[in-house]
C-alpha cells in the first residue's frame, strides 16, 4: 500500500470562511495527435471465441494481474504491433460479466504518431471485434471569479438543501462513488463518510470479496492498480476529486468545515488517473465503482471524444441500477461532452447566483439538469478548503442529491431517481433567455426532489423479476432475481412446472424443471400500501431430452480461458503440479440418457511421443461424485495438438470425439472428462470458464481425482471438487459439450462379400436401431456415397476395402460403424497359339495364362479341355473359348484357329499379246487366289523363271512364245496357267505402223501428236473425212480411257484429248470408221 501520509501536506491549512477566495486556474490540456483522445492509449475488444490465458495462485486464490499483462501471451497481436513499443497491456474490465466489456483490453504505447496505423492493423485481425482511441478526459474545473461575493454555502441555500434535510439526512448505506483524480480519505470533513468495504480484510494481499481488486478497503486507485485513492504528489495537482467529494458528501452536522447535500451518505473514493493533466482511467473507475457496490457514480470530467467502449460501460452500469451523473463541460459550447452525453447519464450544466448559466458552462438540448457550480467552497487535500468552480462542482451537487433521494427510498431504480430529479426542478428560463431548452429541466430543487421521493413511499410496490436463463433442458435449474420497486415487504412466487412450485421470500432457491414445456412465472409483492403481481407468460421454455441435445455447463458468450496454477505449476484443466489423474465435469439432472460423444475445447496439446494419448471417460454418479466408469476411448495427444495448431493464431479447433457406440448412463447425474498420465513432454489442457465464485447461479462443476499414493499437496486423495483446493473457493466449468439423446442411433451394417471386381456388392444397414437416415462411404467403388438403407454398388477395385455407415436418428445425431469387405480380382487372360492358321489335318499348340484354373470349349479336337496348354487339331476353322478362374472370380477369352482348306487358283494378266522385237511383256499374277508363292517359266525371253507376282520379260527375237505361272498355297497345293505372246519382227508393218508420237505419226489423212508438256493428245485430219469415225484411247490392258464420236470431219480439223490425268505408260489410239480400222501406239 502506498504511504498516503506522504501525500498529505505537512501543515494543515486552517479553516477560515472569511479568507479571500483561493484562485484555482484551469490547466490547459492538449494532446499532440488527436486533441480529444489520449496520446498512446487505445482500447481493443477481443472476440469471445479467442482463447485467453489466466492464472490462479492455489494458496492465496489470487488471480493473474489483469492490470499488467504480458503481451507475449497474446501472439495473435504480434503482426499488428510489429515494431511498436508497447509500454503496458492490461485487461481492466475482466471482472465484468457483460461480454461487451470484459474482453476490452488497453494498450499503452510510446509511438503516439502511429495510433491510426495501429488501430487499422488491429482492426484487420480476425480476433479483434474493434479497436478505438481512448477519449481524453479533462477535469471540468474553471478559474474562480474573484469579484464574486456571496456566502460560502450559497449553492445549498439556492437548492433548499436545508429544507430537504428535514425529509432525510441521508443513509450511510447509500454509496456515492467519486471517480476522479483522488480523494484525501483522511480529511477531517470526509473521513467519517468514507466507504468501508465489509468484505475485504485489510492488508492481507488477497481479493477477499472476489470483486477483482486486492485490499480495496476504502476505495481503489485504478490507474496505478493499488488500494490507495489518496492524491499523488504534488497534492495541489490532485485536489480536484477531494473538492468534488466534499460537495457530494462531506460529513454534515459534525461541527467541522462545510455541509454537503448528501449529508449522511457514504463516499467511495476512486482514483482514476496517474496524470495531473487529465483523467486517464475514468471508465476503469466506473467499472470499479459498480463492482464495489456504488449506488451513484459522479464523473466530474470528460471530453469531446466518444467511444464504443465508453457507451458500453455506461450501459452496463445503468443495468446494474446505478445512477450515473456527469459534468457537462466548461467550454461554453453546445458540443456534446462525454460521458455526460452518453445515453443513461444525467448531464449537468452549471448555474450561478440568480440561476443564470455559469459563463463557462456548456449547454445544449442534450443537457438533463442544471445545478450550482460557480464559486463553490469545498474540501481540498491537506485538511483544507477552497473555492472552485465549474461543471465539476455542479455534477457532485446533483450526485449527492441523488444519494440523498436514494436514502429515503433505496429501492428506486435510476429511472425513478432521474424522473423525480427532473420533474421537481425549478424553471430558470427567465434568467436564461438565450438558453431556453438548453439547460435541461431547470435547476435542481432538493426539497421538491425529496418530496417527489416521499410520494413513492406511499406507493404500492411494483413487482418485477428476471431469470438467469430462459431456455433449458429437462432436469436443469434456473435462478430468479427480484427486481421489484417501491419497498415491497413480502414476496410470493409461483413457478408453473418447477420444483419447488412456490416460494415465499425475496430470493427463491434454484428452480428445477423436469418436464418439457413452456411455463409461466409469477411474483406478487406486498407492502403497507398495497400489492402488485407480475405474471410472465411462457417465460421459461424447457426442451425435451427425447431429441438431440448438445449440453454444457457453459453459457453463450462464456470466455474461453486457459487457466494455470501460475508458472511453473501447470494447467488447471490438464497436466499440473497437483497431479490429478482424472479431470471431469459434472452434468446434473440430465440422466438417465445416452451419450453419443462430446466436443472438448482443448487449448494445449503437446507431446514428443506420437503414441501418447489421453483417455476420454464417462462416469456415472455415485453419492455425488464420479463413480462407475461406463465408457473409455483413447485420443492421441498428437491429434489434439494438430487441431490446435491448425486453427490459426489466437484460435483453436475443437476436438470432437464420437463414441464407438452410444453410452448409456443410468444415474441422474454423470461426468465426462479424461484420464491423463504424466509422461515427460506431455501437456494437455482443456479451456475453462471465468472464475465463477461470485456467480451464485453457477456452481463449480469441475472435479479432480488425486491418487492417494501420489498426492503432492497432501489432500488425502480421491475425488474432490476443484474449488476445495483454493482458499477462495474458486469455481470453474469446463468447455466440454456432450451430445445426449433418448433415441440413440446405432450403425449396424453387413455385406454379401466376397464379390469379384465388376460385380454388385449388396450392403444392408436396415437393422440399425433408431435410424432414420443412412449415409455411406464405401471404398473400392466409383459409387462411394450411395443412399438408402440397402445400397448395391459395383466394386471396381480388388482388395480389402472399408465401408462406413453413418446412421442418423430423427433429430440428426449419428453413430458410425465400419465393415471390411473383400473384393477378388477378375483374372486377366492372355491367350496365344503356336499357329493360328493350319492346313487340313494339322494341329496348333494353344496356351493361356492369368488364372489358377481353366476350362476350354469346344472340347472336341482338343487333347485336354482343363489345362493351360492343350493341343488343337480341328477339322475346320474353329474358335476356342477359355474360362479362367481365380478364387471365386472368372473371366473369358477366345482364339480362332483357321484350317486353310481353300485350293489355290492361278490367274494372270499380260499387258499385250503381241509385241515387237526388243519390247517388254509386263505380267501380273497377283490376281491369283489362295496363293502363297509364285513360280514363272518363260521361253525366248531374257529370263527363264521368276518368283515375283509381277515379272517383266524382254523379247528380242520374233516368234511365238509360251509362258507359265504355277502358284502354291501354305498347304503345298498348286495350280498353273499358261499363255502365249507373239513377237513381231521389227521390220513388219505391225511394228512400223507408228514411229512414235513425238515424230508426228502420219497415216494417210490422219496425224496423231502430243503437246510438248505431255498433257494433250491431238488428232489432225488433213482432208475432209466424210465418214463417221470413232476415236478411242485404250490402255495396254484394253480398257477404254477416252472415246469420241466424229461425224463429217473437215480438213485440218484437230480433235484433242486431255491426257494430263492419266498414268504414265503405253496407250493405243484406235480409229474406227465404216470401212477401216487403224491403231496407233503412244507413250505417256
Amino acid at each position: 500500500m502506498k504511504n498516503y501520509q506522504m501525500k498529505k501536506l505537512k501543515k494543515l491549512q486552517s479553516i477560515c470562511f472569511t479568507l479571500a477566495l483561493i484562485f484555482i486556474f484551469n490547466i490547459s490540456f492538449s494532446q499532440t495527435i488527436h486533441k480529444d483522445y489520449l496520446d498512446g492509449h487505445i482500447w481493443i475488444k477481443l472476440k469471445n471465441n479467442v482463447p485467453l490465458i489466466a492464472s490462479m495462485d492455489i494458496t492465496s486464490g489470487a488471480q493473474k494481474n489483469n492490470f499488467d499483462l504480458d503481451i507475449n501471451d497474446f501472439p495473435f497481436l504480434n503482426s499488428a504491433l510489429k515494431n511498436i513499443n508497447v509500454s503496458k497491456f492490461s485487461r481492466p474490465y475482466f471482472m465484468v460479466s457483460d461480454e461487451k466489456i470484459k474482453n476490452v483490453y488497453r494498450i499503452e504505447f510510446t509511438d503516439h504518431y502511429k495510433v491510426d496505423d495501429i488501430i487499422k492493423n488491429l482492426s484487420q485481425l480476425d480476433c479483434i471485434e474493434y479497436a478505438e482511441k481512448i477519449p481524453f478526459l479533462k477535469k471540468t474545473l474553471t478559474p474562480n471569479d474573484p469579484s464574486f461575493n456571496s456566502s460560502n454555502a450559497w449553492g445549498l441555500y439556492q437548492i433548499q438543501a436545508d429544507a430537504a434535510w428535514n425529509v432525510s439526512t441521508g443513509n450511510a448505506n447509500v454509496v456515492v462513488a467519486i471517480v476522479d483524480d483522488a480523494v484525501e480519505i483522511t480529511h477531517s470533513d470526509l473521513s467519517a463518510s468514507i466507504w468501508n468495504n465489509p468484505g475485504e480484510i485489510p492488508n492481507n494481499g488477497i481479493d477477499d470479496d472476489n470483486n477483482g481488486y486486492i485490499d480495496d478497503v476504502n476505495g481503489f486507485d485504478v490507474a496505478d492498480s493499488d488500494n490507495d485513492p489518496n492524491p499523488d504528489n504534488p497534492v495541489s495537482s490532485y485536489d480536484h476529486g477531494t473538492h468534488v467529494a466534499g460537495i457530494a458528501g462531506a460529513t454534515t452536522d459534525n461541527n467541522t468545515g462545510i455541509a454537503s447535500i448528501g449529508f449522511g451518505i457514504s463516499l467511495l473514493p476512486v482514483k482514476a488517473t496517474n496524470s495531473a493533466t487529465g483523467v486517464t482511467h475514468g471508465y476503469d473507475g466506473i467499472v470499479y465503482a459498480v463492482n464495489a457496490g456504488a449506488d451513484v457514480i459522479n464523473m466530474s470530467w470528460g471530453g469531446s471524444g466518444s467511444s464504443t467502449t465508453g457507451q458500453n460501460i455506461i450501459n452496463w452500469a445503468n443495468n446494474q441500477n446505478i445512477v450515473l451523473v456527469a459534468a457537462a463541460g466548461n467550454d461554453d459550447v453546445s458540443t456534446i461532452f462525454y460521458p455526460a452525453g452518453y445515453t443513461n447519464v444525467i448531464a449537468v450544466a452549471s448555474t450561478t447566483v440568480g440561476d443564470a448559466k455559469s459563463g463557462f458552462s456548456n449547454y445544449g438540448t442534450w443537457i438533463d439538469i442544471s445545478a450550482p457550480g460557480s464559486a463553490i467552497l469545498s474540501t481540498i487535500p491537506g485538511n483544507g478548503y477552497a473555492v472552485k468552480q465549474g461543471t465539476s462542482m455542479a455534477s457532485p451537487m446533483v450526485a449527492g442529491l441523488c444519494g440523498l433521494m436514494l436514502s429515503l427510498n433505496p429501492t428506486l431504480p435510476p429511472s425513478n431517481i432521474k424522473s423525480c430529479l427532473l420533474s421537481s426542478a425549478d424553471n430558470i428560463d427567465a434568467a436564461n433567455s438565450s438558453y431556453v431548452g438548453e439547460l435541461g429541466a431547470g435547476r435542481i430543487n432538493a426539497l421538491a426532489a425529496m418530496n417527489c421521493i416521499s410520494a413513492t413511499l406511499n406507493l404500492s410496490p411494483v413487482a418485477d423479476f428476471s431469470a438467469n436463463m430462459f431456455n433449458i433442458l429437462e432436469g436443469q435449474s434456473i435462478n430468479f432475481n427480484d427486481l421489484s420497486t417501491y419497498n415491497p415487504q413480502s414476496w410470493s412466487w409461483t413457478f408453473s412446472g418447477g420444483t419447488p412450485a412456490t416460494f415465499s421470500g425475496q430470493n427463491p432457491p434454484a428452480i428445477t424443471y423436469n418436464t418439457a414445456g413452456t411455463y409461466d412465472v409469477s411474483l406478487t409483492v406486498t407492502n403497507a400500501n398495497g400489492n402488485d403481481s407480475e405474471i410472465k407468460s411462457a417465460y421459461i421454455t424447457v426442451n425435451s431430452l427425447t431429441g438431440c441435445d448438445t449440453i454444457s455447463n457453459t453459457v453463450p458468450n462464456d470466455q474461453i480461458l486457459t487457466w494455470t496454477w501460475g508458472a511453473p505449476n501447470g494447467f488447471i484443466g490438464g497436466h499440473n503440479f497437483i497431479k490429478p489423474k482424472s479431470i471431469a465435469d459434472k452434468f446434473s439432472g440430465l440422466g438417465p440418457t445416452n451419450i453419443m460423444g462430446s466436443r472438448f475445447f482443448f487449448t494445449r496439446g503437446e507431446t514428443n511421443d506420437p503414441n501418447a494419448f489421453i483417455t476420454i471417460t464417462v462416469w456415472e454418479d455415485n453419492a455425488g461424485q464420479p463413480g462407475n466408469i461406463v465408457y473409455t476411448e483413447d485420443v492421441l495427444i498428437e491429434e489434439i495438438e494438430n487441431n490446435i495448431n491448425g486453427a490459426g493464431a489466437g484460435f483453436f479447433f475443437p476436438t470432437n470425439v464420437n463414441f464407438d457406440t452410444p453410452v448409456s448412463v443410468s444415474t441422474n447425474d454423470f461426468y465426462i472428462g479424461y484420464q491423463i498420465t504424466y509422461s515427460a513432454g506431455d501437456t494437455v489442457s482443456c479451456a475453462l470458464t471465468e472464475n465463477l465464485n461470485t456467480n451464485n447461479a453457477r456452481p463449480n462443476t469441475m472435479w479432480y481425482y488425486i491418487d492417494p499414493a501420489d498426492d503432492p499437496l497432501n489432500t488425502g486423495g480421491g475425488w474432490m471438487e476443484v474449488e476445495s483446493l483454493t482458499s477462495t473457493g474458486s469455481q470453474w466449468s469446463m468447455h466440454a459439450y456432450p451430445r445426449i439423446t433418448q433415441t440413440p442411433p446405432t450403425a449396424v451394417l453387413s455385406a454379401n462379400d466376397p464379390v469379384c471386381v465388376g460385380e454388385f456388392l449388396d450392403f444392408d444397414g436396415s437393422t440399425s436401431p433408431n435410424t432414420n437416415n443412412w449415409d455411406w462411404i464405401i471404398n473400392g467403388t466409383s459409387t462411394s456415397n450411395p443412399t438408402g438403407s440397402n445400397p448395391s454398388v459395383i466394386m471396381s477395385n480388388a482388395g480389402a476395402h472399408t465401408a462406413y455407415l453413418i446412421a442418423y436418428n430423427a433429430c440428426g445425431f449419428y453413430h458410425v460403424d465400419s465393415l471390411v469387405v473383400n473384393v477378388d480380382a477378375t483374372p486377366t487372360l492372355n491367350v496365344s497359339a503356336s499357329q493360328t492358321t493350319i492346313c487340313p489335318g494339322g494341329s496348333s499348340n494353344l496356351n493361356v495364362s492369368g488364372a489358377n484354373s481353366y476350362l476350354w470349349t469346344p472340347a472336341t479336337s482338343l487333347n485336354s479341355n482343363n489345362i493351360s496348354n492343350p493341343v488343337a487339331t480341328p477339322s475346320g476353322t474353329t474358335t476356342y473359348n477359355v474360362t479362367g478362374t481365380t478364387g471365386g472370380c472368372s473371366n473369358d477369352a477366345s482364339i480362332t484357329i483357321i484350317v486353310d482348306d481353300n485350293a489355290p487358283s492361278a490367274n494372270l494378266i499380260a499387258d499385250n499379246d503381241t509385241i515387237c522385237e526388243g519390247e517388254t511383256l509386263n505380267l501380273n499374277g497377283a490376281i491369283s487366289t489362295n496363293t502363297n508363292t509364285y513360280n514363272w517359266s518363260f521361253n525366248g525371253g531374257d529370263i527363264s523363271t521368276s518368283t515375283s507376282s509381277n515379272p517383266s520379260v524382254l523379247y528380242n527375237t520374233a516368234g511365238t512364245y509360251t509362258y507359265t505361272l504355277t502358284v502354291e498355297n501354305t498347304c503345298s497345293q498348286t495350280d498353273s496357267i499358261s499363255d502365249q505372246v507373239v513377237v513381231m519382227p521389227a521390220s513388219s508393218s505391225y511394228c512400223n505402223s507408228t514411229s512414235g508420237i513425238n515424230e508426228n505419226s502420219i497415216l494417210e489423212d490422219i496425224i496423231v501428236f502430243k503437246t510438248q508438256d505431255n498433257t494433250k493428245l491431238n488428232v489432225l485430219f488433213n482432208n475432209n473425212f466424210n465418214k463417221q469415225t470413232d476415236l478411242y484411247i485404250v490402255s495396254i490392258a484394253g480398257k477404254t480411257i477416252f472415246k469420241k464420236n466424229l461425224d463429217l470431219v473437215k480438213k485440218d480439223e484437230v480433235v484433242g484429248f486431255d491426257i494430263s490425268s492419266i498414268s504414265e505408260g503405253m496407250y493405243m489410239v484406235n480409229i474406227i470408221s465404216e470401212s477401216s480400222y487403224e491403231s496407233i501406239k503412244f507413250i505417256k
